[in-house]
């Protein structure tokens, strides 16, 4: 075993062209000092946040695994006994929204067959609400074109009340049920200048403020409501909001806050970090704040809210430097991973102090690991794309999106021999648990000798 250990800077990412300039060498001169004499290169991360940062470092996917769940249903809903309870709930005289997460092509498609699927069975009129769920202003080419596809392709029903799903979990309701209520609003017929309106605003789409396409969609007594999700959310402000209005019970794809009937529980995956490190019997330590302990764990153990013997948990608010040095020196852990987050901030100033902290972290724990031998891996599992204050009167956007770091500190890998190859959080992740032990067999790495398509590692 070779203990290793992981440094995520989450939320930091190599600057896209047209950020608000952050990164520079006086600001993290270690960083960029690190990034010149070692082993480095950008790998590629979809994530946003550290949900799906570890969802992708863990199983591999960058959606969630209900997509694969509801594909299994395409066609053959009726299989599923909970929706004949939703069918029975339906008013004949009353309407049928359905609130549905626009993420992607596959979730398009699946919806066209759940409205199949209502259509052969009720003749109510439906009208289908999309939720925004992207964290990335360079997403609204693909959402208009998802938007578009979705009105061309579907006839069965019509595109009422287009909204972020950060505005749908708020607790101020006032806006979007006045919208909903009385169909007073913002309209916009043709998406495609909205589109536009919205990428020059830099209004990420989660953030987007409700608007709609066509009218009729009315809420009253006796509609119906159903959420077409693939994650959790908190949308009990909502729901409260809306049983005031009808006499209809709200139903889900899957559990969310203020829905009392969700049609499926959610996956497990048989692909996790933990399944990964007991097939070497790796101990793991993970450091991270108290708010996102239970969220790493959940998909750390392949979405399963379970105590793993291969990974233990220390919070950060509790530890000091000093402290983090003993832990990686004398316990018995193969793999410290250290969860440091960047995108908690609302200033530049306050993102620069915090970049500058970090450095300071990093010169630190690489001279340490150099000394003792360990090899120290320095990367992030996601880039903040944020609109932050320069100053009291100007906005700028920060976009750390689409490519992280990843840096190599180890006498083994020396430039002159190795290179990083194309890949992404994942393969890092493989990376990882192939430098513990080289016996380790379970999928693509990132470093690779130069000259060869041979996997590193596997000496």
């Amino acid at each position: 075993m070779k203990k290793t250990v992981l440094f995520l800077m989450n939320g930091f990412g190599v600057e896209q062209i047209g950020s608000f300039n952050i990164y520079n060498d006086k600001l993290m001169p270690n960083l960029d000092k690190f990034t010149k004499e070692y082993l480095f290169a950008p790998i590629e991360s979809k994530a946003y946040d550290i949900v799906s940062g570890y969802r992708t470092f863990s199983t591999g996917s960058p959606y969630s695994l209900t997509y694969s769940l509801i594909n299994n249903y395409v066609d053959k809903f009726e299989t599923n006994k909970n929706f004949e309870f939703y069918l029975s709930n339906i008013k004949p005289d009353g309407k049928i929204h359905i609130f549905f997460s626009l993420e992607n092509e596959k979730g398009v498609e699946q919806l066209r067959s759940f409205l199949n699927f209502i259509k052969s069975k009720k003749q109510n009129s439906i009208f289908v609400h999309l939720v925004l769920t992207n964290n990335n202003i360079n997403d609204y080419k693909e959402i208009e074109r998802l938007i578009n596809k979705f009105v061309y392709d579907i006839k069965t029903c019509k595109v009422g009340i287009i909204v972020g799903k950060n505005v749908l979990s708020a607790i101020n309701m006032v806006s979007l049920i006045n919208l909903f209520q009385k169909e007073v609003g913002e309209r916009w017929r043709e998406i495609n200048k909205k589109m536009v309106s919205l990428t020059t605003s830099k209004i990420l789409p989660v953030n987007v403020k409700e608007f709609y396409m066509n009218n009729g969609f009315k809420l009253e007594a006796n509609d119906s409501i159903f959420f077409f999700n693939y994650e959790y959310a908190d949308f009990s402000s909502f729901t409260n909001a809306v049983n005031k209005i009808t006499n209809s019970e709200c139903f889900s794809s899957f559990q969310i806050n203020g829905v009392k009937y969700p049609m499926f529980a959610y996956p497990k995956s048989g692909i996790s970090s933990a399944n990964s490190l007991a097939k070497i019997d790796a101990k793991t330590l993970i450091l991270s704040n108290k708010e996102n302990i239970k969220t790493i764990n959940y998909y750390c153990c392949g979405l399963q809210n379970i105590v793993s013997p291969n990974i233990s948990f220390a919070r950060t608010d509790k530890l000091n430097f000093e402290l983090i040095k003993s832990i990686i020196r004398d316990s018995d852990y193969d793999l410290i991973i250290f969860n440091y987050q960047v995108d908690d901030v609302k200033s530049v100033t306050e993102l620069n102090n915090k970049l500058s902290r970090l450095d300071m972290m990093l010169g630190e724990i690489k001279n340490f690991c150099v000394e003792k031998k360990y090899s120290l891996f320095i990367s992030s599992l996601y880039g903040m794309q944020k609109e932050m204050a320069v100053d009291n009167f100007t906005n700028a956007m920060v976009d750390f999106s689409s490519k992280v770091p990843f840096i190599v500190i180890d006498p083994v890998f020396k430039k002159s021999n190795f290179i990083i190859g194309l890949g992404n959080i994942y393969n890092l992740a493989h990376t990882v648990y192939t430098n513990i032990d080289n016996k380790y067999d379970g999928g693509e790495v990132l470093i690779k000798k130069k000259n060869f398509l041979v996997k590193l590692l596997k000496k």
